[in-house]
């Protein structure tokens, strides 16, 4: 059986917004939480949430998920955090190279559905060995999240990352390698700004600051 895991990358600053945007309420659930929970299948074997050391907020917002999945979610602090979401990766890479495959999502993205996740998960185990390595979920043109890959071929060039590029390079270096499946806007969409808050507010969505 596969042993598969996910990382979700919390560790940035919300610099643009000014406060921490993963503690933002969307109808009364944080997107930290929002971004988790759809990886907290008995399929995904652990859960890291990769932080920044002032990470007490966040870790109050994940630690109402632990109270029925403590043995599922690790937190992973990242002191290099400023370095960019490299410096992320490759803080969690110790934790993950025993693993088969590893999701790889962002924090922010609050509306990934569990049926993406499983459904990435079903190609995965069922696919034959050597036609790809790597599933990433495409919506309108633009590659989106969760990034889903066979880890042990990656992990040293994960090592080797700079920058705030993330996994891009290493998707852009071996596309051949790389399952492109149609996604929807909840795979792209992320808060980054005042903009995409007032298009949930447009939207419906009740949004709380803490």
């Amino acid at each position: 059986m596969e042993k598969i895991y996910a990382v979700i990358l919390a560790a940035g600053t919300s610099s643009r917004l000014g406060f921490n945007k993963l503690t933002l309420k969307i109808d009364g659930q944080s997107v930290i939480q929002m971004a988790v929970i759809p990886f907290l299948l008995p399929s995904i074997k652990k859960v890291f949430v990769v932080t920044n050391p002032d990470y007490i907020n966040l870790k109050n917002e994940v630690d109402e998920l632990k109270t029925q999945n403590s043995k599922l979610i690790t937190f992973v602090c990242n002191p290099d955090y400023m370095q960019g979401m490299s410096s992320s990766i490759k803080a969690v890479t110790p934790f993950i190279q025993d693993a088969d495959a590893v999701f790889f999502q962002l924090g922010d993205k609050p509306f990934i559905k569990k049926e993406m996740v499983e459904q990435m998960i079903e190609l995965y185990v069922n696919r034959e060995r050597n036609l790809f390595d790597i599933i990433v979920p495409v919506y309108r043109g633009k590659k989106g999240h969760p990034v889903l890959m066979d880890i042990k071929p990656y992990i040293k060039e994960m090592q080797n990352l700079k920058g705030d590029k993330g996994l891009r390079e290493i998707i852009d270096n071996h596309s051949g390698s790389v399952l492109f499946i149609e996604g929807d806007e909840g795979n792209i969409f992320d808060i980054d700004t005042e903009g995409e808050i007032h298009t949930l507010r447009e939207r419906g969505y009740i949004i709380e600051k803490d």
